[in-house]
């Protein structure tokens, strides 16, 4: 049994009972002790405990959290903006530009397979400064060219090596560094984060766009700021590896990818899960161009509504499934599946300004989906093979998304975008029933104990204490 460090979480032990797992963490002071405590109200003392909860996370926790945040100012300097920029200042066909956008996403697929097993030989460190410095050469290699063959060829190192792989190595080290109990709310911290960066960003570089509107600016600046993540990782981070990773071989890798794929209950909930996924990767791809078709959003515009959609999930995630999260996962994603369906089908009929309105809708989708979904996946993991399964997830999440503009541009093109976006709806909807019906055939997931773990998956997945190497 590894030895851990102070501050890092314990996962349970292996002869714990499996019911009633899932605690609570014992209060920090009583109601009692809130009433009479030198004056302060039982809202000061819940918030007490729930900063003292927040602390009990680990330090490379927060490190990662806060990297995070970093690492998404500098990529939603560019992403939200990436398609409007090909297609409206270097003159590509929509058709082409989803083409461009799928197919290499499509094509970097098969790392994300090999990500996962580097995630498991390697550690999660190594993958993470891959990816900062994949994601660091689309941006500046995007502001310095506009041969469309050279971008073409960025996009698809992107794809392979960047953000893709960032989130294997970053769900493999939380799911590394947080015990089962609070797995969910750490995903969904994170979340925060993410979302976070992902408001700032784009209010960035609008600021940018209006001193440069070539983009140069805003994705030079982009890829900048992605350095000071990748500084962070160099010097602070360290890797959290569970040991048993070190002593994979060639051999041992494929054998764990052959248990992944034998796990029938992960490749359910994955297939099902490419129906939101295929409505998530309309977000920065068809959305803009289909409101600036319908209604006339400019670049400017659209980056103020990617800033609210980013602050209407930061807003909402770590509530949403602070409360939420105690309740029936498979349910919960199923919720979030129905409101991604809901918020970007309506986002193409409800007049302006009401489209604000789906986007909230759209944001409380994704601040369940995303983070409960990797949950999940995560609880049905066995610990020498999580980062295949995160890799797994990452190659479905990532597959998923490319859907969206790999079909996307062609079906604003052929269906007009109304046509385009009631599809899109009809999916999540879709999503959401299908998840419903995984649940009534079997599916476990009230969050509350250990048996919920068990019937997400062919046979327990018994956790021993963590190690932080």
């Amino acid at each position: 049994m590894g030895v851990v460090p102070a501050g890092a979480a314990r996962e349970p032990p292996a002869d714990a009972p499996r019911r009633g797992r899932r605690r609570r963490l014992r209060p920090i002071a009583s109601k009692a002790q809130d009433r009479r405590g030198g004056g302060r109200t039982a809202h000061g003392g819940r918030r007490a405990r729930l900063g003292e909860e927040l602390r009990t996370l680990p330090r490379q926790f927060w490190l990662l959290t806060g990297g995070t945040f970093v690492y998404l100012i500098g990529l939603d300097m560019c992403f939200p903006f990436q398609t409007t920029y090909l297609s409206r200042s270097l003159g590509v066909p929509m058709t082409t530009v989803g083409l461009i956008l799928g197919v290499t996403l499509f094509a970097g697929l098969p790392m994300q397979i090999a990500g996962g097993a580097a995630a498991d030989r390697f550690g999660r460190r190594p993958l993470l400064i891959v990816a900062i410095i994949a994601s660091m050469t689309l941006l500046i290699g995007l502001a310095l060219s506009r041969q469309l063959w050279f971008i073409v060829v960025l996009f698809a190192v992107e794809a392979a090596f960047g953000w893709a792989q960032f989130i294997t190595a970053s769900n493999s080290m939380v799911a590394d560094l947080t015990p089962l109990e609070r797995r969910a709310e750490a995903f969904s911290i994170t979340r925060v984060a993410l979302n976070a960066g992902a408001m700032v960003g784009p209010l960035v570089a609008a600021i940018l766009l209006a001193l440069d509107p070539s983009f140069r600016l805003a994705f030079i600046g982009g890829g900048l700021v992605c350095g000071v993540f990748l500084l962070m990782v160099v010097v602070q981070f360290k890797e959290t590896r569970p040991p048993t990773g070190a002593r994979e071989t060639v051999g041992t890798v494929v054998l764990g990818y052959g248990r992944v794929l034998r796990d029938r209950r992960l490749l359910a909930f994955c297939l099902v899960a490419l129906l939101p996924l295929y409505g998530f990767g309309q977000v920065w791809v068809t959305l803009p161009i289909m409101l600036g078709d319908l209604q006339g959003v400019s670049a400017q515009t659209w980056g103020v509504i990617v800033a609210v959609f980013a602050a209407g999930t930061a807003v909402l995630q770590y509530p949403v499934v602070r409360v939420l999260g105690r309740y029936d996962h498979v349910l919960l994603v199923a919720l979030g599946s129905a409101c991604v369906g809901i918020g970007l089908g309506g986002s193409a009929f409800a007049p302006w300004p009401w489209t604000f309105a789906c986007i909230i809708i759209l944001s409380f989708g994704l601040a369940l989906f995303l983070p409960i979904s990797s949950t999940i996946v995560s609880r049905m993991a066995p610990v020498a093979l999580r980062g295949r399964y995160m890799g797994a997830w990452t190659l479905v999440y990532t597959g998923g998304y490319a859907l969206g503009p790999l079909l996307g541009g062609w079906a604003l093109e052929a269906l007009g975008g109304r046509g385009a976006f009631a599809l899109i709806g009809a999916a999540g909807l879709l999503g959401a029933a299908l998840f419903a019906l995984l649940r009534a055939r079997g599916w476990a997931g009230t969050g509350d104990d250990a048996d919920a773990t068990a019937a997400l998956s062919e046979e327990p997945r018994i956790e021993p204490p963590g190690q932080v190497v």
